[in-house]
């Protein structure tokens, strides 16, 4: 039995054809990228607790009320907070 009409030339010309537009599709593939901003991570932190109530204007509040003498110390906040680590 003989088969005629495409002749198997082109067909391999077509496979290589396509062959080759699929090494190409795979080549302009990337890899997706993320990148958090800088106010994502400040948010993060803060939602995990990392971020610190201190602040430079509170340390210069406590050092001049212990210059001063006035400053006061609650006894049993600081038990408190002792005990709360254990």
């Amino acid at each position: 039995m003989k088969i005629t009409g495409i002749s198997v030339n082109k067909v391999v010309n077509i496979y290589e054809t396509n062959k080759s537009k699929v090494n190409e599709n795979k080549k302009v593939c990337k890899k997706d990228t993320l990148e958090i901003s800088k106010l994502g991570k400040e948010l993060c932190s803060v939602e995990n607790g990392e971020v610190s109530s201190v602040t430079p204007e509170r340390i210069e509040e406590i050092k001049s009320q212990i210059a001063k003498g006035t400053y006061k110390v609650d006894s049993k906040l600081i038990a408190k907070k002792m005990l709360s680590r254990y």
